[in-house]
């Protein structure tokens, strides 16, 4: 499956797209809000049929079961999320600007796909065999990316090195924050995804207490 950050989750290139394409891209956001909202357990197949319009036996012609479903949910999201940060990291900088870029460009990714973040973040493990080795795959490879950049950042190595002890942690804890930002974020409230990327570098960067010396 291709992913790309324009528009939906998933768009191959929208263009003369064939209409089952777009389809199951309806589908499978409708889907995932619906996950979202009431959780994968309590959620069936006909369910996101009847919320779509959709026959069952049309259900059934996109999806083999309801992991199926679930598994088209998380692969697609994490296979746009990893290309479009791809991109991002490979654009020219320093490692703290290409650092900031993946910060904000997570929390944009974010921004444009909140129910396909939460179904991903709270319905890993409801996928089995297969299909959760595919999905983690995805997630380890995006681990890596992250962590290669805040090893150029904290330890000076090179894009290949292996990422030390302490940049490892880090990097683990700056996804503690940006993968629970759903819990709380709302973009009628909450700043723009480019000023919040920037407070979040600067607690990163500088820590609460240097901040709090400095008012």
């Amino acid at each position: 499956m291709t992913a790309s950050n324009a528009g939906g989750v998933v768009s191959t290139r929208r263009r003369g797209r064939p209409k089952t394409q777009q389809k199951l891209d309806h589908l499978l956001t409708k889907a995932a809000a619906l996950i979202a909202r009431q959780g994968f357990e309590a959620t069936a197949i006909r369910h996101v049929g009847r919320e779509t319009g959709a026959s069952l036996a049309g259900m059934y012609y996109y999806f083999k079961s309801k992991e199926d479903l679930l598994y088209q949910i998380q692969y697609r999201t994490f296979a746009s999320l990893l290309e479009t940060q791809q991109e991002i990291a490979a654009q020219p900088g320093t490692p703290l600007e290409r650092f900031r870029r993946l910060l904000v460009g997570h929390l944009a990714f974010f921004a444009r796909h909140p129910n396909e973040m939460k179904v991903c973040t709270y319905e890993l493990e409801s996928l089995e065999g297969d299909r959760f080795h595919e999905v983690e795959e995805l997630r380890r490879r995006y681990f890596r990316l992250m962590a290669g950049v805040v090893a150029e950042l904290m330890d000076g190595a090179t894009p290949d090195a292996k990422a030390s002890r302490q940049s490892r942690y880090a990097t683990l804890f700056i996804f503690g924050m940006l993968n629970w930002v759903f819990m709380w974020y709302d973009a009628r409230r909450d700043l723009p995804v480019e000023q919040l990327g920037d407070e979040m570098l600067d607690l990163i960067l500088n820590g609460i207490r240097r901040n709090r010396r400095a008012r």
